[in-house]
């Protein structure tokens, strides 16, 4: 019995150790995390609808960014096309110049939104097939 006892004590005081050594020093610890950046732009509605101002829908877009920079909300469509029509961003209004590419909106700083998209059409109508909407992390 006394030689269980005798065990079990010494268990017990190795078991205190590291706690009684560690009481009186201290430590630092650098602790990084590195999130990657994220963007994504999705386009949500039907097309087509004209309303009282002769603009046409083009639905909306579901953005979202982390990015501690910002983004540039970018619309390319075919070059020598669309020229002179004016498209809606939500509270942004850009008059294309048929260059084919056309920022939309720069952010400044992440950002999670929903904006109505529209169009109205230039001297040629919307003569293009071709609307693409990416979303441009900035550096920094």
């Amino acid at each position: 019995m006394f030689g269980k006892l005798y065990l079990g004590s010494a268990a017990l005081a190795l078991a205190f150790a590291p706690t009684l050594a560690f009481a009186n020093s201290t430590a630092t610890l650098n602790l990084r995390l590195v999130v990657p950046v994220q963007c994504s732009v999705k386009h949500d509605g039907l097309l087509g609808a004209y309303n009282s101002a002769g603009a046409v829908s083009l639905g909306s877009v579901r953005e979202y960014c982390n990015a501690s920079g910002g983004y540039e909300l970018v619309m390319t469509y075919t070059p020598g096309s669309l020229n002179g029509a004016t498209i809606q961003a939500g509270e942004n209004s850009v008059v294309l110049d048929g260059s084919g590419r056309v920022v939309l909106s720069r952010e400044f700083g992440p950002k999670i939104q929903m904006r109505a998209l529209s169009i109205v059409p230039g001297a040629n109508g919307i003569d293009t097939d071709r609307l693409d909407i990416d979303i441009v992390p900035n550096q920094g």
